[in-house]
């Protein structure tokens, strides 16, 4: 464990040097400590192996473990003007282990329009927000969300493995998940990755609605509009992240 402080301490910064000199060790056994430490996922090391940081696993426990309030408070005046704007229900998910889940949704005040529960999970593998997480994660998580049962929701759905991947290569290149009639016949979704400042991903930001009110000639500049809200969600999402973290390491 005071390894793994040090590491969290001192992130990218901490070399095999170091561990051994401010805990009084052999370089052999901080040397056999940090290597079980990156072998478990709970450290990697960079700079060519000579210095270390927190891992991707560890990460995603520590995100895991956060409540959603503060990432509601940050993200609600963002997405109730998002929704007044574009009269359509915007909402954020976020990433728990292998699975997205619904952090906060906002609904338009209008006739017609969609409902995205906070708090459900949404299908990795057909839904906008969940593709433009699932396409910036490890093999390893992949493998894990792929793993549970992929329902075929709607004659639109697909959940072969293949599809899926080349799914997710096109979210990257082109930077925004769709969601057509996938989970329900005649709604689709639209949806951007939000990126941390360590360029991790962790949450989407999506707009729902009727077809014809998302797949239309608004489309480039309601992704316009959901980029510009990801850009300062990521940075805000980013210090919470960061003080989160930093309560739980304390607690």
């Amino acid at each position: 464990m005071q390894v793994l402080e040090l590491v969290a301490t001192f992130p990218g910064a901490l070399t095999l040097a170091d561990v051994s000199s401010l805990l009084d060790l052999p370089k052999t056994s901080a040397h056999r400590l940090l290597k079980g430490l990156v072998r478990a996922g709970l450290a990697k090391d960079n700079v060519g192996g000579r210095a270390y940081q927190l891992g991707d696993r560890l990460l995603r426990l520590l995100h895991a473990t956060a409540d959603d309030g503060w990432i509601a408070a940050l993200a609600r005046g963002h997405l109730q003007q998002l929704t007044d704007t574009t009269s359509e229900t915007c909402y954020l998910t976020r990433l728990i282990g292998a699975r997205v889940v619904v952090a906060i949704s906002i609904s338009p005040d209008v006739r017609w329009r969609s409902y995205v529960q906070p708090g459900i999970e949404m299908p990795v593998h057909a839904a906008a927000t969940a593709k433009a997480i699932m396409a910036y994660q490890s093999e390893e998580v992949l493998a894990e969300a792929m793993s549970t049962d992929l329902p075929l929701l709607t004659a639109n759905t697909r959940n072969d493995r293949a599809w899926i991947e080349q799914e997710l290569a096109a979210v990257r290149t082109r930077g925004y998940a769709t969601c057509i009639g996938e989970i329900d016949e005649g709604l689709a979704a639209i949806a951007v990755p939000v990126f941390l400042s360590d360029r991790r991903v962790f949450y989407a930001l999506g707009m729902t609605g009727p077809l014809q009110r998302i797949m239309n000639e608004q489309l480039p500049q309601r992704l316009a509009a959901l980029r510009t809200v990801a850009e300062t969600l990521g940075r805000s999402l980013s210090i919470g992240e960061k003080l989160k973290s930093k309560d739980t390491s304390q607690g």
